[in-house]
């Protein structure tokens, strides 16, 4: 259980990063006529935000079921290459769990994955539901609310998944990861009224920042 709790506490920011993505995609989903059932059960056995999201495109446009599906694979080969790094990993597991663990799978949870020190199975399990269940929960919200919500708030479920992961990856010295969070939020909300070029400017100054910081704090 131990092992497990310091998966979760690891995955922290990537689930936060999640959720906004996963009800942006909830809301797509309903707002092109997605059941709340359907886009939920995409979540669970999909779970691949980029596939979801170009099967969502293909729903709108009406596209034939196999192009949809061939289109999610072609986008989702980049698990093969993953899957190899990842068995020097899980190649120590049982076969039910390096099962689950492929499920899981994700860019963000194969980053957390490759880059801890080698632990046991509950560990890995930590990072990869936390990460599951706030994918899933995110678009079951935005299902019910992202209609409701402004388009703009959207508009930040990316940047503010960049700006998670990031801070997570930028060393475990707590006031340094506030000045980030903090400045990148200045940003965001600074350059709100740009569109497009304030979302990069933002992407940019807080990946300068993630750069400059260490050197000074060494």
């Amino acid at each position: 259980m131990h092992e497990f709790l310091k998966g979760i506490h690891r995955a922290l920011g990537v689930g936060v990063g999640y959720f906004p993505v996963a009800m942006s995609f909830g809301a797509l989903a309903t707002g092109i006529g997605v059941s709340t059932p359907a886009a939920v059960t995409m979540s669970i056995w999909v779970y691949a935000g980029a596939a979801q999201f170009a099967a969502l495109e293909g729903v709108k446009q009406d596209l034939f079921w196999v192009s949809i599906v061939l289109t999610m694979l072609l986008i989702n080969l980049r698990h093969i290459p993953m899957s190899l790094a990842s068995d020097r990993i899980f190649n120590s597991f049982g076969l039910g769990q390096r099962l689950f663990l492929a499920h899981g799978l994700t860019d963000e949870a194969f980053a957390l994955d490759i880059t801890s020190k080698p632990r046991s199975h509950f560990y890995y399990f930590g990072i990869h539901i936390l990460c599951w269940l706030s994918w899933i929960s995110g678009t079951w919200l935005g299902c019910q609310i992202g209609a409701k919500l402004p388009v703009q708030w959207l508009s930040f479920a990316l940047p503010s998944l960049f700006i998670c992961l990031l801070v997570d990856s930028i060393g475990d010295r707590l006031s340094r990861e506030w000045i980030v969070v903090a400045i990148g939020v200045g940003l965001v909300l600074v350059t709100q009224g740009w569109g497009t070029l304030g979302f990069l400017l933002s992407i940019v100054g807080v990946t300068c920042l993630a750069v400059v910081l260490p050197k000074i704090y060494r």
